[in-house]
């Protein structure tokens, strides 16, 4: 095993010469095989090799026995150790985890504590385990990939071997080891198949393990290449909103995978199919500003051609808070970052309007008072040729995005609107030449 393992890690490139190299070390025969194997093989591989134990306290005394069995191992190696715990079961109870996941995510946040590359002695028969849960749960072509060699610093180095090839190493070279009482629990899946399934598989093929390990190197090569095509379909504007016209012309298999990698932009979990068939609906969607909410709080935005993901912030409260404009002065929202600008003219002269600078009649304005507040039901605003439309109306057709139509001020004369940023004054509040008339300006602060 010790020339298999060599040979796997200098033909993977899993080590650079200096590298410090943590192993994983439960106390279980596989982290023993690993942990020993690896010590043994640091003037070979340019390396040196600690030890980290995390102790999920989840099985009593028997989980400190393997703390000290660890502990007293690596003092007779001259091994560093490093050690970590915390209480997995309140940590599943709070996050409403699972044991195994919550047991996963408690060990991997101790490992990222650690400075070096960290080793794990998952086997070929863990990979098979882990194919066939993936199978199981109807996953696609990345959970047929099985166990990744490398995983940003997290690396494998005995995924080839299988269980019988690591018994053997430990009795040649006389390396104790701790059996897991949980192993044998029939509450878990992976043991089910571990103990149940596995064993009539291999009546059919002795060499499953290494069979499948192989069929997922391929898988993985091939899953690299799709998900490069479907990177070229990503084109994202520089507010983030990524444009759908490449997904919707692209095959279905590369939509699928385009979409996957949008998401993993922004989670850190891989997201389930349905996920993924619930976005590729939102693309075609008939309604050009509809949404879907996806996990830990994220939600997909559709708008026209463009899809982008926010966080869930509403909180059911309008965007900005209302109040009066300072006339003549300057009036800040800070909520949306904007600023009001109010200047009297007296003799009117004619000026250009824009969407965010225009003039209003000044005698008209009641009390010459102006509210600045979000838009509300019932909102209209006059065309030029006299007829009143609805500010919704006018939004849709100007493609104006949901989540942005909320942070747009709204200039009103009690209940009648007077201006809109980003659409300018209503036709009837155009002043003429020579009269009074306010100038407004609305500009980003």
């Amino acid at each position: 095993m010790k020339a298999k393992l060599l040979s796997y890690c200098k033909e993977g490139s899993l080590f650079s010469p200096g590298d410090r190299v943590i192993c994983a070390l439960s106390g279980g025969a596989d982290s023993m095989a690993l942990t020993h194997c690896l010590h043994s093989l640091e003037a070979e591989l340019e390396i040196t090799v600690e030890a980290a134990h995390f102790n999920h306290k989840l099985r009593g005394e028997e989980s400190d026995e393997d703390q000290g069995f660890v502990a007293e191992f690596c003092h007779k190696e001259g091994i560093p150790l490093h050690l970590g715990s915390a209480d997995v079961a309140d940590y599943s109870r709070q996050h409403r985890l699972g044991i195994e996941e919550a047991a996963r995510q408690c060990r991997y946040r101790f490992f990222e504590t650690l400075s070096g590359k960290i080793a794990t002695a998952h086997t070929a028969d863990d990979h098979l385990e882990t194919v066939l849960m993936h199978l199981i749960r109807g996953s696609g072509l990345r959970g047929l990939c099985g166990i990744p060699p490398v995983r940003d610093n997290i690396l494998r180095p005995l995924l080839w071997a299988t269980r019988e090839e690591i018994l053997c190493y430990l009795e040649v070279a006389e390396i104790p080891y701790r059996d897991d009482s949980s192993n044998s629990s029939s509450a878990y899946t992976r043991n089910r198949l571990r103990h149940k399934v596995i064993p009539l598989l291999k009546e059919e093929n002795p060499d499953l393990s290494h069979g499948v390990f192989r069929q997922s190197a391929i898988l993985r090569q091939e899953d690299r290449f799709l998900d490069e095509m479907a990177k070229s379909l990503l084109q994202k504007s520089p507010e983030g909103a990524f444009d759908l016209v490449p997904i919707r012309n692209a095959p279905e298999p590369l939509q699928n995978r385009a979409l996957r990698l949008m998401v993993s932009e922004y989670l850190e979990q891989d997201v389930s199919q349905t996920h993924i068939e619930s976005l590729r609906d939102l693309v075609y969607h008939p309604c050009p500003s509809a949404q879907v909410s996806l996990p830990q709080g994220l939600t997909a935005c559709r708008n026209y051609d463009s899809l982008q993901f926010r966080q869930n912030t509403d909180t059911g409260v309008p965007s900005f808070s209302k109040t009066f404009l300072q006339i003549p002065g300057e009036t800040e929202l800070p909520e949306i970052k904007k600023k009001i600008t109010c200047e009297v003219q007296k003799n009117f002269a004619e000026m250009t309007n824009t969407p965010f600078h225009f003039a209003i009649k000044y005698d008209m304005i009641d009390g010459l008072k102006i509210l600045v507040r979000p838009r509300q039901v019932g909102d209209r605003l006059q065309t030029a040729d006299g007829h009143r439309k609805s500010l919704k109306k006018w939004m849709i057709e100007k493609k104006i995005p949901r989540h942005e139509r909320d942070l747009l001020p709204i200039l009103a004369d009690g209940e009648h609107v007077l201006a809109v940023a980003g659409f300018g004054v209503s036709s009837h509040c155009r002043p003429v030449e020579g009269q009074p008339a306010l100038i407004i300006s609305i500009e980003n602060i």
